[in-house]
């Protein structure tokens, strides 16, 4: 199947990588050490909200756990951090899969340096896009009650789709409300949880994969029609 390198407008909100894993470290070590192995590229950082609440209500909510403390930032990416997390995004604006890529393997190698990961646990590649209108009548999707589509102004799907090594988290909704403007949420997070024991030998192969893995499902979703209003370019 070939895949478009781009579609204009780009409907791209946010491009986000995302690395869990176990540390013998102290968790409040773990930032540290981080940013002193990134802060000639992140000068700039910040405190997220979840400090605000005492360590013992972190420490009691599943939720809580793989959330990042703190964010580091320059001009094009976004580097967030917490005790047994790491996401780099590609924000404000997506730079193209060929510089994000290359800026998270370039984080990822400096992070092994440092030495504090014992184990990954998951890895995912999610993208979360923003579409004008309702996207439920342009995709290659059908919901139902009986012989009846489901065509209401507030839809909220949800799904889970094996890919070979990879899962891909499905998410669409429409009614939704970006910078003061009514559309359609169309997310993907792909992810593996498996075969990573050598995930930093081997993590150029393994992100590329999870990169196709969640592109092939975007433009398999896209209607023909729809997909050539968007000025595909292969």
């Amino acid at each position: 199947m070939s895949l478009p390198k781009t579609i204009s407008p780009c409907p791209i909100l946010d491009a986000l990588f995302e690395i869990r894993f176990s540390t013998k470290m102290h968790p409040d070590a773990v930032f540290g050490l981080i940013y002193n192995a990134l802060q000639a590229d992140f000068g700039e950082s910040e405190n997220l909200p979840i400090l605000q609440l005492p360590e013992a209500v972190r420490a009691a909510d599943p939720g809580f756990r793989f959330k990042p403390h703190y964010r580091i930032f320059n001009q094009y990416f976004v580097v967030q951090i917490g005790p047994d997390v790491l996401t780099i995004s590609s924000y404000p604006k997506y730079s193209g899969w060929t510089v994000f890529s290359d800026k998270i393997l370039d984080v990822l190698d400096k992070v092994d340096k440092v030495g504090i990961i014992d184990s990954i646990r998951r890895i995912g590649i999610r993208y979360i896009n923003f579409f004008g209108g309702d996207i439920f009548k342009d995709l290659n999707l059908k919901i139902s009650i009986g012989e009846n589509s489901i065509e209401n102004r507030n839809t909220v799907f949800r799904t889970e789709i094996e890919q070979t090594d990879f899962k891909s988290t499905l998410q669409i909704a429409n009614n939704v409300n970006n910078q003061d403007r009514l559309g359609s949420i169309l997310d993907i997070d792909t992810f593996r949880e498996n075969g990573l024991e050598n995930f930093f030998l081997n993590k150029a192969d393994i992100i590329g994969n999870g990169h196709e893995r969640e592109k092939e499902l975007f433009f398999s979703l896209l209607k023909k029609d729809f997909l050539t209003t968007l000025n595909p370019v292969y």
